[in-house]
């Protein structure tokens, strides 16, 4: 099933780290990453936090707008829980992270404006779901310099970007369970599924945005 030309990556982990976004940029699992079944009968990827990431082919985007969202489980951790990363921790524009902060409930996007890195966080976003499923989905506006996080399909938080963001549209290697292929960049202890990654030209309204995140959390195709 090819997926919405808005969809750059999309790697649902059903036993194998194929791209179902159309692009054929399939995921490299790296280190001794397992697959395992949900409660549901889905398959998911286990990463143990030793080596374990996923990479993909360096690919650049396009538009105004990036959305990632996928199915997680990890617990709290002494170390940063590392779900999608653009090449390493760097201020150069265009890099991406989105991380579980060391210790923390919290749920962190940043990215790069040339000069120093910008971390948008919400408090207490895992609070209730420790080492449990929790679909989590980010929509970050760089025109209307906004990022929004959604909880298993509801509006969590929204946070203002600072100053004017650049959109990132360097072709760089997308890293998934890790920040880097560095050892020492954080790495994920825990699962993930339905890993989505996309780009739109610009923000759609609330509802469609909604519509479209829970579609994601059902492992339907957004209809932007």
């Amino acid at each position: 099933m090819l997926w919405s030309p808005n969809t750059q990556l999309h790697l649902p982990f059903q036993n194998t780290a194929l791209d179902y976004s159309g692009n054929a940029r399939n995921g490299t699992i790296n280190g001794s990453g397992v697959f395992a079944t949900k409660p549901s009968g889905s398959r998911c990827l286990y990463f143990d936090g030793v080596g374990d990431y996923v990479t993909t082919p360096s690919f650049s985007q396009s538009g105004t707008v990036i959305i990632f969202s996928a199915w997680v489980r990890c617990k709290l951790f002494t170390e940063h829980q590392a779900f999608f990363a653009d090449n390493g921790y760097s201020t150069t524009v265009g890099w991406l992270f989105c991380t579980r902060p060391a210790n923390f409930d919290a749920l962190n996007w940043q990215y790069a404006n040339g000069a120093s890195v910008d971390v948008h966080a919400d408090d207490f976003f895992k609070a209730p779901y420790d080492d449990t499923w929790l679909h989590m989905a980010i929509a970050c506006d760089y025109a209307g310099a906004n990022c929004y996080f959604y909880r298993n399909a509801s509006l969590f938080a929204s946070v203002a970007m600072a100053g004017t963001p650049d959109f990132p549209s360097t072709a760089r290697v997308k890293y998934i369970g890790s920040g880097n292929a560095v050892p020492a960049y954080p790495l994920t202890e825990g699962h993930l599924q339905q890993v989505y990654f996309g780009t739109l030209a610009t923000m759609p309204a609330a509802g469609q945005m909604l519509a479209n995140v829970n579609r994601l959390m059902l492992g339907m195709n957004p209809i932007w």
